[in-house]
């Protein structure tokens, strides 16, 4: 049986609503890596019975190991680091860390709801009221407070984004970095 080529290091971001994922994740392309988002593997796994997930419709018998399979199959086509976005179970992103065969760093980006909520109500030309509402739904419907205590203990990187732009993607410069790097060795 011939051997599979060993996946990419990879990054998982997560984090509070509205608070740089997406930014994060195109700024991490822009470097050099293979951008995915979760939801292209969850839809990928949509069969049978629906049950929630990750806010994808996904079989109720889904499971971990599914998803790991999914996405290692996908990373096969590059050998560029792979950044994987937005992750809202800590569970499942654990569990990918954990079974992952290449260096892989969990990365959660936050920052004070009253800023995130000024950036998105910016960005969307809407009222603050209006995106007070949209920001606290989806973090409610992210359980994203109820798991902050979870993240903290499991991301390798947590990143206040509310500095300016340039400290932000100098800590994501450097999560990419460290994942390319070598225990004891100088980055590939």
């Amino acid at each position: 049986m011939p051997m599979l080529p060993t996946p990419p290091p990879m990054l998982l971001l997560a984090g509070t609503s509205e608070a740089g994922k997406s930014s994060a994740g195109e700024y991490l392309g822009a470097l050099g890596a293979r951008r995915i988002k979760i939801r292209t593997i969850l839809v990928q796994l949509t069969t049978g019975r629906e049950a929630y997930h990750e806010g994808t419709e996904t079989r109720e018998e889904f499971v971990y190991e599914e998803f790991i399979a999914k996405l290692i199959e996908l990373s096969i086509a590059s050998e560029a680091p792979l950044v994987v976005e937005s992750f809202i179970d800590a569970a499942l992103t654990v569990e990918l860390k954990r079974a992952w065969p290449s260096p892989c760093d969990i990365i959660f980006i936050t920052a004070p709801q009253a800023l995130r909520i000024r950036r998105f109500s910016a960005a969307r030309g809407m009222s603050t009221k209006q995106a007070q509402q949209i920001v606290r739904r989806k973090d409610d419907r992210k359980r994203v407070h109820e798991q902050l205590p979870t993240w903290r203990a499991v991301a390798d990187h947590w990143i206040d984004n509310s500095a300016d732009i340039t400290s932000f993607r100098a800590r994501l410069r450097g999560a990419l970095e460290a994942i390319q790097t070598p225990p004891g060795g100088i980055p590939s």
